[in-house]
């Protein structure tokens, strides 16, 4: 297991070596002026760390599964070696690689990158596999998390028709349920995706690096550069409307005053013409009024805001005064004392009678007064005489709060016309007369009268004032408003423009620290990517030079410095098809590689097409190199990369995927050809029940493919490394191999033409005879099963002496 790497967020702002750390230390710098360099410490940003607060533990991959996936019909597992190391995942085009490396990207991300920017229609007919619709459609990942390789299995499951109808499982070894972020960080996921796509290399070849240039800017912790170089230019766009609107309002006042007649106009008019306005004349003009002039102007402002008695409030309090009032004589009988006091008596006799018990009237003396119809006409009476008093009162009381009314809504003379002898004061002390009277049908009629005047009494002052204001001022003073905005707008503008050069300053030395603080952090992955070009391109015209940032996060791109043979050139229009492929590779490579992510693993998917041999050679050098502390998986139909690998004696795991009919998907591990080759005889040598022809013909033949795939073994060796042919070359050489005894010679003398029996024997005596038998065809009749073993026995020594001379051990000489 490789050592765990923590993802590398924005530099801590107090880190040493940080990105803000470095500005603070350059604001120092003599050629800043003082107020270009409080501004800029003014908008640093304080604080530019943002965790995501998850784990970033290492990440490998243990298996991919698919069902009812793409071109995976039944479930299928594709497992892989645990740990560092290349993985070639081989199948012709159609056999279902490609959905296994889909399904890996699907089921940790939610996304496939092949269909995004593609028809809905086209991905909604083609995601799920048409030969199984009855298995619902399931991606999934195995993985081992963190130094002790905790086992996590990502699953996600479609539960609808829609490629979105579909939900992620988390689980851990012990059955318990993750979240997909305790896992794998998203944050990471974007900067440093360990996942490359076939369609992402072709999309090379259109230029589209904004997202590049974007998973670059956040990978190197540039957030804070753009964040401060975004602040300074806002603060440039807002100073810059502050002063472009003191400059329009001062050309529309002027046009304004010059059709005014009026000597205050003119003046106004000369203090904002010229270059620059002059304020302080424009703020005194707007304050020149004499203090007599303004105290009668605000007299006038007071009559002209004058307000009298409400009249809708008057008449409603005097209706329900004259209301009360009415109800009040109509309850009266008596007043409410007699009857009070006439119905306490009755009660009395009532309680004389009752109390003696006697008829006679004790007033009178009339016998057999207060009998019983007497009695019940008296309690019927005291009832009556209560209720009216009741009444009474409630009457009177209500006369009375509707008097209070009418008293509250009648104000005093104000304040500041208390001194005057007008007939506007005298009418509202008529008015406030009425707060003195109590008898309600006086007060209605006073009121109401007295109201009336004084409303039209304070319309006429009103409306008197609001004319002398207007004759006072005229047309001035509408325009004298807007120039006391203008005086507002002008007090902004200079700020504003003292602040926009310190602005600008500003700017103008932060562009350039920006892009070497930039470069300096992009350099270190800069060289990786030549590194990754000279490697994959070694004998192209073309020269990768600096790669660069250019821009901000959203409107960024990424910069390449091309040449052929020396000439710069657009790397679009020089580039083939398999150079654009290996731009590709020399982009991703150094971000997923990135050490800080936590992916150990990398899954690409078919790069080796448009490749030339040497580039695929260059290829299997660079993809073993990641090999060394990454998991590489690697999708191709492409033999030539399998033959590169073995050309350049580089260890892999070669998985074959193979397709059966409807979907059916099988994986197979391949082994070294000449263990595989000797390991079929061997088992057709030990079956006892194997008839006699068949052993006679088919068992030398298969020791021949053994011999020859030793002898090729060799001879790709001994080409590359004595003869200095490339891959190319080398195909070409043992294509022409027609027999055995051509093998042997090109593996052993380098020369397919010379004889080699002496060179044979001497390294395997008595492997010549085996090399004419197969290369006649004619072998001797093996009857029995230590005969066929014998065979075999021999064919492994030739093979292994063969791959011996060569320096190739295989997986037969390692046991």
């Amino acid at each position: 297991m490789t050592e765990q790497r923590p993802v590398s967020r924005e530099p801590s702002a107090d880190a040493p070596g940080s990105l803000r750390d470095l500005l603070l230390a350059r604001l120092d710098d003599p050629d800043l002026t003082q107020g270009a360099r409080e501004l800029l410490r003014e908008l640093l940003p304080e604080d530019t760390v943002r965790s995501s607060g998850v784990r970033t533990e290492q990440v490998q991959l243990r298996s991919i599964t698919a069902a009812g996936w793409r071109g995976v019909g039944p479930r299928k597992t594709l497992e892989l070696p645990p740990g560092p190391g290349l993985v070639v995942v081989a199948g012709p085009n159609g056999s279902g690689k490609s959905s296994f490396a889909e399904a890996a990207e699907t089921a940790l991300t939610g996304r496939n990158s092949r269909w995004e920017g593609r028809r809905a229609r086209d991905w909604q007919g083609g995601w799920r596999n048409l030969h199984s619709p009855d298995i619902t459609p399931e991606v999934c990942v195995e993985l081992t998390v963190g130094e002790r390789g905790e086992p996590v299995t990502v699953r996600r499951t479609w539960y609808g028709a829609k490629v979105d109808e579909a939900r992620t499982r988390v689980m851990g070894a012990d059955g318990s349920e993750r979240r997909l972020e305790e896992v794998v960080d998203a944050a990471a996921m974007d900067l440093a995706r360990p996942f490359l796509p076939y369609s992402e290399l072709g999309s090379m070849i259109n230029g589209t690096l904004g997202g590049l240039h974007d998973a670059f800017f956040k990978l190197l912790g540039l957030e804070l550069l753009a964040e401060i170089d975004g602040r300074v230019k806002d603060v440039v766009g807002e100073c810059g409307q502050v002063v472009d609107h003191k400059k329009a309002l001062t050309a529309k006042l002027i046009e304004e005053l010059a059709e005014l007649d009026d000597d205050r106009a003119r003046e106004a008019a000369e203090a904002l013409s010229g270059t620059k306005p002059d304020l302080a004349r424009v703020r005194a003009l707007l304050e020149s009024r004499s203090p007599a002039a303004e105290g009668e102007l605000a007299r006038l402002r007071q009559y002209a805001s004058l307000a009298g008695p409400d009249l809708v409030e008057v008449q409603g309090a005097v209706a329900r005064l004259r209301e009360a009032a009415v109800e009040a004589e109509e309850a009266r009988y008596g007043s409410a004392e007699d009857a009070r006091r006439l119905a306490c008596l009755l009660a009395a006799a009532l309680d004389h009678r009752r109390r003696s018990e006697s008829e006679d009237c004790p007033v009178c003396g009339g016998e057999s007064r207060l009998d019983r119809a007497w009695a019940e006409q008296a309690r019927a009476e005291v009832e009556r005489l209560q209720t009216l008093a009741v009444g009474a009162e409630a009457a009177r009381q209500a006369v009375s709060v509707s008097v209070r009314a009418v008293h509250d809504l009648v104000q005093p003379v104000p304040v500041w016309l208390r001194g005057e002898s007008t007939a506007l004061v005298t009418v509202w002390r008529e008015w406030v007369v009425c707060r003195d009277i109590a008898h309600p049908r006086e007060l209605a009629d006073r009121a109401e009268r007295a109201a009336v005047a004084l409303d039209d009494a304070c319309r006429q002052i009103r409306e008197e004032a609001a004319g002398r204001l207007t004759d006072h001022d005229g047309a001035w003073q509408p325009t004298a408003v807007r120039l006391a905005e203008w005086v507002g707008a002008a007090e902004a503008a200079e700020a504003a423009r003292v602040r926009l050069g310190h602005a600008r300053k500003a700017r103008t030395w932060l562009r350039p620290i920006i892009d070497d603080l930039r470069d300096e952090r992009l350099r270190p992955f800069a060289a990786r990517s030549q590194g990754v070009w000279q490697q994959l391109c070694e004998h192209s015209s073309v020269t990768l030079g600096s790669v660069t940032l250019a821009g901000t996060p959203g409107r960024g791109r990424v910069e390449l410095d091309v040449s052929v043979d020396d000439m710069s050139a657009p790397a679009y229009s020089v580039m083939s098809q398999g150079e654009l492929h290996s731009l590709a590779l020399s982009l991703f490579l150094p971000r997923a590689t990135h050490a800080g992510s936590p992916f150990g693993f990398l899954v690409i998917d078919d790069p080796v097409q448009s490749m030339d041999p040497e580039k695929v050679e260059g290829l299997a050098r660079v993809l073993d190199a990641c090999a060394k502390d990454r998991q590489v998986v690697v999708f191709t139909h492409d033999t030539r990369l399998q033959q590169a690998i073995v050309h350049l004696g580089i260890k892999a795991t070669v998985l074959r995927i193979t397709r059966q009919t409807d979907s059916v998907v099988g994986v197979e591990t391949l082994t070294d050809p000449v263990e595989q080759a000797l390991a079929e005889a061997r088992a057709i040598s030990l079956d006892p029940n194997l008839p006699q022809d068949v052993a006679d013909h088919v068992l030398p033949a298969m020791c021949r493919v053994a011999v020859e795939a030793a002898c090729l073994a060799t001879a790709r060796r001994r080409l590359r490394d004595e003869h200095g042919l490339g891959l190319r070359a080398v195909e070409e050489r043992v294509a022409t191999l027609d027999r055995t005894k051509t093998y042997v010679s090109l593996a052993l003398l380098g020369d397919e033409r010379r004889h080699s029996r002496e060179t044979v024997e001497r390294l395997c005596p008595g492997g010549w005879t085996l090399v004419e038998a197969f290369n006649s065809g004619a072998h001797a009749s093996l009857p029995t099963v230590d005969d066929r073993k014998d065979l075999v026995r021999r064919t492994k020594a030739l093979a292994m002496a063969i791959l011996r001379s060569g320096g190739v051990q295989g997986e037969e000489g390692r046991r």
